[in-house]
């Protein structure tokens, strides 16, 4: 199904250059705290400026999908296109907090304050480029996913790379489904019945005599 091979590409992206930015961060940003500038600065700059380059090629593919496609079909890619890049910055932004928690990394976190704007700032990126895709249509997007399909061909680094995007396709659909169940059960109130609310009928099952709804909150990853 077209739309699996979407998603499916969407994580090739997101796996190929999210490991080489990764790598060009790092060294850049060793190299500018030897040259004395301040190392969660460049931190900063490097990641929103890494996420400005993966929506921008995020939109750019999904675009190119619901050009090629009927009406309908294309509010579905941009619909979930824009999930997906929720999804995946989100998880990301959690798993790099966790991790600056973990290594006491202080100053890290601090800088991490700003990470609700941030993923804000990549969703309204997303739909405006999706609509008004000649902004990011750039001479180095264009050079960066002609790069990212070369890697992606390459025999062996296909399959390893398609192993990590197929988990990822997976992680998403089921980020979907968990959010499609929580979004119908505030639809549609759904209400949990606690065994505690229930006493024994006349002919030995049980007799419903109070509803209990569940107003526990979720807690954050």
């Amino acid at each position: 199904m077209e739309i699996f091979e979407y998603i499916f590409y969407l994580g090739v992206i997101n796996i190929v250059f999210s490991t080489g930015w990764k790598i060009l961060a790092t060294v850049t940003s060793s190299l500018l705290n030897d040259m004395g500038i301040n190392k969660d600065s460049s931190f900063l700059f490097f990641k929103a400026l890494g996420y400005y380059i993966l929506v921008s090629l995020a939109a750019l593919v999904t675009f190119s999908h619901m050009d090629a496609t009927y009406s309908l079909a294309a509010v579905s890619y941009a619909i979930i296109g824009t999930f997906v890049i929720y999804a995946t910055i989100a998880s990301n932004l959690e798993r790099n907090r966790w991790r600056a928690v973990m290594n006491f990394e202080r100053k890290r976190v601090r800088v991490m304050r700003f990470d609700g704007y941030l993923l804000m700032a990549c969703i309204v990126l997303f739909i405006i480029t999706i609509l008004k895709p000649e902004i990011a249509n750039l001479p180095p997007h264009k050079w960066l996913l002609a790069t990212i399909d070369k890697i992606y061909q390459t025999a062996i680094l296909k399959y390893i790379i398609g192993f990590f995007a197929f988990f990822y396709m997976l992680n998403i659909i089921f980020r979907g489904i968990k959010a499609s169940d929580e979004v119908f059960s505030i639809l549609f109130n759904r209400k949990r019945k606690s065994p505690d609310t229930q006493r024994p009928g006349n002919d030995g099952g049980f007799t419903e005599y109070e509803e209990v709804t569940d107003d526990s909150t979720t807690l954050p990853k």
